[in-house]
């Protein structure tokens, strides 16, 4: 069967700022990131991943859990 290939056209990424998470690891705290890829068919691909903020090398794909949530507003 023929499979279709895609490409990537563009790459985003995006530190969370307010996550709240531990390294799988070593249990010290993980910063994480978030990747948005855009293929030339037009899908896009978001996914999550966390680090280690020491450099034990612990990287994985997690659920956005974060500290805060969006801002009330005031009317």
């Amino acid at each position: 069967m023929y499979e279709t290939r895609r490409r990537v056209v563009r790459n985003h990424t995006d530190e969370i700022l307010n996550y709240f998470g531990k390294c799988k690891s070593c249990g010290y705290p993980a910063r994480a990131e978030s990747y948005r890829r855009i293929y030339d068919n037009g899908e896009i691909e978001r996914l999550v991943i966390a680090s280690c903020a020491l450099p034990c090398g612990w990287s994985d794909q997690v659920s956005p859990t974060t500290m805060t949530g969006p801002a009330a507003r005031i009317a």
